[in-house]
């Protein structure tokens, strides 16, 4: 009887520590994860988390990480965030579903900004930057490739100044000299208000670019179709030896376009068409498809200036997080595109690049894409 008796405590002190070991074990993921979340705002009361993620491209590993992170279960809609401005509602059942965030969210969201500076960490990260020319019989490939490590300033909700240093690596492409210098320099203003999205800047670019850029788009993240517009107003600009070259400002940039996503399978189509550098109009046509980590698109355009076609990637860089504490982290860029022309040196349908493009950032959020991965898991 005594044996029993013992066998049994023994027992329940083992089924014990084990259930507190996993308690434990919980709790320490729940933490690491949280770690990844900026600006978070818990609203148990009403079911909702407002949070921002910055380190995956992919908007469903936030969400899907976010829902494992809570010990709070009465926890049923999630409000991602874009630089404090939020995309959008969405509910996890057997499908994912989302609606438009409302005023009073969007207003309370904007009242937790200011009071709270210390939403966001320091946030630093590796970005490559690549671009080439194939086919010369002097030199197969001529390359210009840089790593930059860059950061961002939160200055009020919705507005960052990007900022960094550029470390170069190869310059075959022009006579610019290889000097570290200060990566695109630029302010980002982004607005949301029902299904209308924009996003404005004003500094120094990418494809040595400067001057002013402004984005418009109308999307609904469960409609097929959306459509937008583009103005910019920019001039040329490097670093010589010892200081900056700055150009006038006579690059006037100015598309329209209008996307529609075939549900099967899953292929986003787009018509843009403008006037794009070098005064050269014409249009474009892109098939764009979706995979989990990867985004790969095909294109054709022609122009004034010509015919030609080409293709387009994005894909993330490992290892994402390389370090990471409470208030800092050092990390590889969320994604690097590229894009690939056959023809070139002919000015054909050249354009600069921000820190994003609004459709390519939108489509990230829509229903069909983030429902396409967890049928596919």
């Amino acid at each position: 009887m005594k044996i029993s008796i013992l066998l049994s405590a023994i027992a329940l002190l083992f089924i014990v520590s084990s259930v507190q070991a996993q308690t434990q074990e919980t709790e320490a993921i729940r933490k690491k994860l949280w770690l990844n979340y900026e600006n978070t705002t818990l609203d148990p009361a009403n079911g909702k988390i407002f949070y921002e993620q910055r380190l995956d491209r992919n908007p469903l590993y936030g969400l899907l990480e976010m829902r494992k992170s809570l010990a709070d279960n009465n926890i049923q809609e999630y409000l991602p965030m874009f630089q404090g401005i939020i995309m959008g509602s969405y509910k996890i059942g057997d499908k994912i579903t989302a609606r438009l965030p409302t005023l009073e969210e969007r207003k309370v969201q904007k009242i937790k900004f200011f009071p709270h500076p210390g939403r966001y960490k320091f946030d630093f990260w590796i970005q490559p930057l690549f671009s080439a020319i194939f086919g010369y019989r002097d030199q197969t490939v001529q390359s210009n490739t840089s790593v930059l490590l860059q950061t961002q300033f939160y200055l009020w909700q919705g507005m960052v100044l990007n900022a960094g240093i550029d470390f170069p690596i190869t310059n075959d492409m022009n006579s610019h000299p290889k000097i570290i210098r200060p990566a695109p320099v630029f302010l980002n203003q982004f607005f949301a208000f029902g299904k209308n999205f924009v996003s404005a800047s004003a500094g120094y670019f990418y494809n040595d670019q400067y001057g002013v850029n402004v984005q418009y788009r109308h999307t609904d993240m469960t409609n097929p179709w959306s459509y937008g517009a583009e103005a910019g107003l920019t001039g040329m600009y490097y670093y010589p030896k010892g200081g900056i070259y700055a150009g006038p400002l006579d690059q006037l940039f100015l598309q329209a376009d209008v996307a529609y996503r075939v549900a099967q399978p899953d292929v986003t189509i787009k018509l843009s068409g403008g006037q794009y550098l070098h005064k050269d109009r014409g249009a474009r046509i892109d098939l764009i498809k979706q995979f989990t980590n990867v985004e790969v698109g095909v294109y054709a355009m022609k122009t004034r200036n010509g015919g030609t076609a080409g293709f387009n990637f994005a894909i993330p860089i490992p290892p994402g997080k390389i370090l990471q504490g409470q208030n800092a982290r050092l990390r590889t860029t969320d994604q690097f595109r590229w894009e690939y022309s056959y023809t070139r040196g002919f000015q054909i349908g050249e354009r600069y690049r921000t820190g994003y493009m609004l459709d390519q950032k939108l489509r990230q959020y829509h229903t069909t894409y983030l429902n396409a991965q967890r049928q596919n898991n």
